[in-house]
């Protein structure tokens, strides 16, 4: 989350940005460079040092230059970005500290790399997606990593078997990469489009690595085949890099189909401008269909920089860009495309307690009265379970709240197990266990009462939770 101030407004309440960066990798791959043989690694705590890198930047090139933007900084950079709850904030800073950094961005969407493991399981990134969802299930990233499964459509039924199996344990997403797994030439086939339907069926949303205008309309046709095929019409391809390509007219029809969104990794300097000024001529509510991505590390803290400064510069203002257009650019549309986390599994791992949080456990919540007890609780609990715990229902649909109360629940549904353990029944009809329902109902219903507040957009109706426990998001 990054903090800053209208400069026309300048008594203002400071204006608050949630970041979900769209486009990032993690894994080991193979890489040639001027001495020979060498590795790509990107770690989960690799995009945590990208941000602070990129906190400090951003802060120094628009401080540098205050009369070239639109917007002015917190004093310190410090408060420049910080962590979108006081839950968060309290946790990191007493149990994790060394995960303590890169709050400048909310959530990050993460994949499997072309790795040294994609092609060492049958089928193909079944270890790689593996390596991904274990890390989104720790107390250390799994508030902030959002992860995508990937799949190489040349393994057929196996791929789409292994997109169901990444769905039980978590995954949010789907990444395809034409070019890296050699076919760029098949686009439009049936393989393709059996993959990508299979997704969306699931109801994940679909990002492409896209090179250019030609890639980019093979994509496209994919999308229109899939609105064909699905029962389910609200679905997002997301054109990746929006295909290097910010002139050709062609590129923002596309962008134009209810079922299209690109995200911005790769853009950089002049591409800014260019980029924006054509979405704003050529697109209707183009800020309804452009994400934010940086693909660290393949880009790093120039390119993104310029990208983010470019939005809140007098030359964006000028052009129409309004901080309502930027609030959907850098987080909401994003939100509103990610579906809710819900594995109903989890890979084991090593030094994962198998012990479990009773319900009894319930009580040392309720009897938290600030925020200090209540941090030291959830991580006392997780380090018993070794469970993790995420911020997925942080954010209304809209965007327009941060809901500190359903991100306690949701992180002590992690802990307690909930959802595998009750919640959860494999039984033939998949009914739930009305009871826990309604224990998890009864708790929710204390919560405001724990913190001492009372808020008229208080979520927690009983269509509300039984709406998030069916995996459906709410109305």
């Amino acid at each position: 989350m990054i903090i800053v101030y209208d400069k026309e407004l300048p008594d203002s309440k400071p204006l608050t940005l949630n970041v979900i960066d769209t486009h990032t990798h993690l894994g080991k791959e193979e890489v040639v460079r001027g001495k020979g043989k060498d590795y790509r690694i990107i770690r989960p705590k690799d995009h945590l040092d990208f941000y602070e890198k990129l906190k400090f930047d951003v802060f120094q090139r628009i401080t540098a230059y205050p009369e070239d933007y639109a917007y002015s900084m917190p004093e310190d950079p410090k408060d420049f970005s910080l962590p979108a709850t006081e839950l968060q904030k309290l946790i990191f800073k007493e149990k994790r500290k060394t995960q303590n950094l890169g709050w400048f961005a909310d959530k990050i969407v993460t994949f499997p790399l072309h790795d040294i493991l994609q092609s060492k399981t049958d089928p193909n990134f079944k270890k790689s997606n593996d390596y991904i969802l274990t890390r989104a299930q720790t107390l250390e990233y799994g508030s902030r990593l959002v992860p995508f499964c990937r799949v190489n459509p040349k393994d057929e039924e196996k791929a789409t078997a292994e997109i169901k199996r990444c769905v039980d344990y978590g995954a949010r997403g789907l990444k395809l990469h034409p070019l890296s797994e050699e076919w760029i030439e098949e686009i439009v086939s049936d393989k393709v489009i059996e993959v990508v339907r299979t997704a969306v069926d699931n109801k994940l949303p679909v990002i492409f690595d896209c090179q250019n205008y030609k890639t980019a309309e093979e994509i496209h046709q994919v999308a229109m085949e899939v609105r064909t095929q699905s029962r389910n019409k609200d679905f997002t391809i997301i054109v990746g890099h929006f295909g290097f390509d910010y002139l050709t007219p062609g590129m923002f029809e596309i962008l134009g189909d209810p079922n299209i969104k690109t995200e911005t990794s790769g853009m950089r300097g002049d591409d800014c401008e260019v980029f924006y000024k054509n979405c704003i001529d050529l697109v209707d509510d183009w800020h309804l269909s452009t994400m934010y991505g940086t693909d660290h590390s393949y880009f790093s803290v120039p390119q993104a920089s310029d990208h983010i400064t470019f939005i809140f510069s007098n030359t964006a203002k000028d052009l129409g860009i309004t901080f309502e257009h930027i609030r959907h650019i850098l987080g909401i549309n994003a939100l509103r495309i990610l579906k809710i986390y819900w594995p109903t599994k989890v890979i084991d791992r090593k030094g994962v307690s198998k012990s479990k949080v009773v319900w009894e456990d319930f009580n040392k919540i309720i009897e938290c009265t600030n925020y200090e007890d209540l941090a030291k609780i959830v991580t006392d609990l997780s380090e018993i379970s070794g469970v993790y715990f995420n911020t997925d229902s942080l954010f209304d649909p809209s965007g327009e709240n941060v809901y500190e109360d359903l991100f306690i629940l949701n992180i002590f549904a992690d802990i307690i197990d909930l959802r595998r353990s009750f919640v959860v029944q494999h039984t033939d009809d998949n009914k739930l266990k009305i009871s826990e329902i309604t224990k998890l109902m009864d708790f929710a219903s204390q919560i405001t009462q724990i913190l001492e507040e009372e808020d008229e957009t208080y979520p927690f109706t009983q269509q509300y939770l039984f709406d998030y426990l069916l995996h459906q998001k709410p109305k």
